[in-house]
């Protein structure tokens, strides 16, 4: 059995472990299935595990690696989706009590370049129930319930990528894929102290995943460190002729090494000071402190202001009338009546309360 300490490495750090056959796919994969079935419930973060599927695919990661056909970073590494990308025959749930039956017959785009890198499907991670449309934007708003941040169970590990950020934090897998529409990448990234990247719009391609808002849906990966996301990233980013919003060949792929960044140019570093009006007195010292901290590391850093304009109710009228038409056949299916709405609310207000976690 490996121990957490292996299990909380980087993916860059278990992909020379695995290449060297130092570790094995399956030695790994096992043990992250064991501890996500000890860990996984008490935090609700997964939707279901998928240990048939990830021990076959584990099994031909070795096998392959045995021959000598090493497929890069990933070969071999288990990971977890978000429960809004189609996996073929295994169910598909949005979150939502009305989906949790549902099944697609194909992949979505993002599970076909990750099986293409070898990667390991463990299984699908927990998330908001449509990924906060409809206005389920609350913590208990889960099939699965509240996800728990590993750090301190009281409290919620923020956005619709609920289950992905608990489990990347508590060490149920390598990584894990997320989503965001506003915010439900960077901030369950945040509260459970791992890396995400909200990709530029039309870098990844959205075919056989929900769509929320079409014109602001984009697809990330969480990990344990910045490397490790450019190391997905690499994998998931490209055109797509199956999604028409993705950007050119040339525009969309990206390509990384960690050699390419000794030849990199000086980074540029911009602090914002415009972003909030004002910051609660809580978070007033640590923002500062990091400020220094950024500031001393990088002397070179710059002020930064972002264009004014009413940023917030755009995006709220936007989400609003994509998520409607989005949802038309859920809205007139009469599954989303605006009582079971407002008790939804209720319902979460009143967890969040006696959690001591924010609602």
């Amino acid at each position: 059995m490996l121990n957490a300490e292996t299990l909380y490495l980087p993916v860059s750090e278990l992909a020379k472990r695995i290449q060297s056959k130092a570790l094995s796919s399956t030695d790994l994969t096992q043990a992250y299935l064991e501890r996500s079935q000890k860990i996984g419930p008490a935090l609700n973060a997964y939707a279901r595990l998928t240990p048939e599927l990830a021990l076959e695919q584990a099994d031909a990661a070795d096998k392959e690696i045995k021959r000598g056909h090493y497929r890069g970073p990933l070969h071999g590494i288990p990971y977890a989706a978000k429960d809004l990308l189609a996996v073929k025959g295994i169910p598909t749930t949005w979150g939502a009590k009305p989906f949790e039956n549902q099944v697609f017959d194909y992949d979505a785009t993002v599970i076909e370049n990750l099986r293409r890198a070898g990667a390991v499907l463990l299984g699908k991670a927990a998330m908001i129930e449509l990924a906060g449309g409809m206005n389920y934007r609350f913590a208990s708003a889960s099939l699965q319930g509240a996800a728990k941040n590993p750090w301190n169970t009281k409290c919620w590990t923020c956005g619709s990528s609920s289950g992905s950020g608990a489990i990347v934090a508590a060490g149920l897998a390598g990584f894990a894929i997320g989503t965001e529409t506003w915010g439900s990448i960077i901030c369950p990234s945040a509260y459970c102290g791992v890396s995400g990247l909200r990709p530029t719009f039309g870098r990844v391609s959205r075919y056989g995943a929900m769509a929320l808002a079409y014109s602001m849906d984009k697809i990330g990966p969480m990990a344990r460190s910045v490397e490790d996301c450019a190391h997905i990233f690499a994998v998931i980013a490209g055109h797509d002729i199956k999604d028409q919003s993705t950007l050119a060949l040339d525009k969309a792929a990206f390509t990384y090494s960690p050699s390419a960044e000794l030849s990199a140019g000086a980074l540029r570093v911009g602090w914002l000071v415009n972003a909030w009006k004002k910051l609660d007195a809580h978070a007033e010292n640590p923002v500062q402190a990091a400020e220094r901290a950024v500031r001393k590391i990088f002397p070179g850093t710059h002020n930064a202001t972002l264009p004014e304009g009413p940023f917030e109710d755009a995006g709220t009228i936007i989400m609003g009338i994509e998520g409607a038409a989005a949802f038309r056949d859920l809205i007139r299916s009469g599954k989303a009546g605006r009582r079971r709405l407002c008790a939804r609310a209720a319902d979460s207000r009143r967890v969040a309360a006696e959690n001591g976690g924010p609602v």
